[in-house]
């Protein structure tokens, strides 16, 4: 698989007047979008379990009080409000879905990395095969840009996720070959455009109401 990847980028090279960087760019573009039925999907059931578990937090904080010294009577009280509701607090069905996604990203990115060892440049970038400062701070205000505007349950922790993830991204990218960083930098831009659309999304239901 990660053969043919390379051949794809290859002729993306090729047809894109022989700019490694715009076929870097198109590939990850592609793969993305192609997924982001899937990770809408995986979004939407993440963000209503979150709400489900706001709304009955209260009931939750309640039966935690009364049964403080009942362990299992507690867990079984517990499940019968989960039930009611129809909510999961480990959604196994969401996490496979989300794990299954990470070997196409790993062959994504070993053909990438394959590709970049020769090092060509791309815009103000001198060679693909080594970090670029300038597209490593565009990631990270990608990754802030996106955490600000990512729709949630609980607003009160955007700020402390919005530095997490910033941070995170930082230790992961800033050593990381800059064509690498361009895949990454295509992905987060549709993972920004899914967050805009379930904040939209998410607007309208409660104008609804």
């Amino acid at each position: 698989m990660t053969e043919t990847l390379i051949a794809l980028l290859s002729s993306l090279t090729l047809h894109l007047g022989g700019s490694l960087g715009c076929a870097i760019l198109a590939l990850s573009l592609g793969v993305r979008v192609a997924l982001m039925p899937l990770t809408l999907r995986l979004a939407r059931r993440a963000l209503k379990n979150q709400e489900i578990a706001l709304t009955l937090k209260p009931e939750v904080d309640a039966l935690k009080k009364q049964f403080e010294k009942k362990p299992e009577k507690l867990f079984e009280e517990m499940q019968k409000v989960y039930r009611k509701h129809h909510y999961k607090p480990f959604d196994l069905p969401a996490v496979m879905a989300s794990f299954a996604q990470l070997p196409i990203f790993g062959i994504v990115y070993n053909a990438i990395k394959t590709s970049v060892q020769s090092g060509p440049a791309f815009l103000w970038i001198r060679t693909l095969a080594t970090p670029d400062f300038l597209l490593t701070f565009a990631i990270l205000a990608l990754t802030g840009v996106s955490a600000y505007y990512a729709p949630s349950a609980s607003e009160m922790a955007k700020t402390t996720l919005i530095y997490i993830q910033v941070v995170v991204t930082f230790f992961i990218v800033w050593k990381l070959a800059a064509g690498l960083g361009l895949y990454w930098a295509a992905s987060g831009s549709v993972g920004l455009v899914q967050n805009l659309l379930l904040r939209r999304e998410r607007l309208r239901q409660r104008q609804s109401i």
